[in-house]
């Protein structure tokens, strides 16, 4: 079953591009998506998204040299720990739009 992870990061006001540096850089190998975003209204806080296929895969990543790596290199980086929620996902659905394309929108 395919494994999401949702984690909040809360980093320090005067050392945000070195933050922002370090998150940019930052890669899974394995997951399906790996992806950081800054929360609107609140510079410092940042939201990752990760997503694998299963448990073994993403277990993988977090026992990996290169993450060990990357969370060596957050060391002074975050005004308090990563709040992080693992869910495993037993659906998965994509809305489709059932009605007619309004006729502005094509190209």
């Amino acid at each position: 079953m395919p494994v999401l992870a949702v984690a909040d990061l809360f980093g320090i006001a005067g050392r945000r591009e070195e933050l922002l540096a370090r998150l940019s850089a930052a890669r899974a190998d394995g997951a399906e998506r790996y992806t950081y975003a800054e929360v609107l209204g609140d510079p410092d806080h940042f939201l990752l998204v990760g997503e694998w296929t299963d448990q073994t895969a993403m277990d993988a990543h977090y026992a990996s040299a290169a993450f060990a790596e990357f969370q060596r290199g957050l060391d002074g980086l975050l005004a308090r720990p990563t709040e992080l929620n693992v869910h495993v996902v037993s659906a998965t659905v994509r809305p489709v739009d059932s009605g007619p394309m309004d006729p502005r929108d094509a190209d």
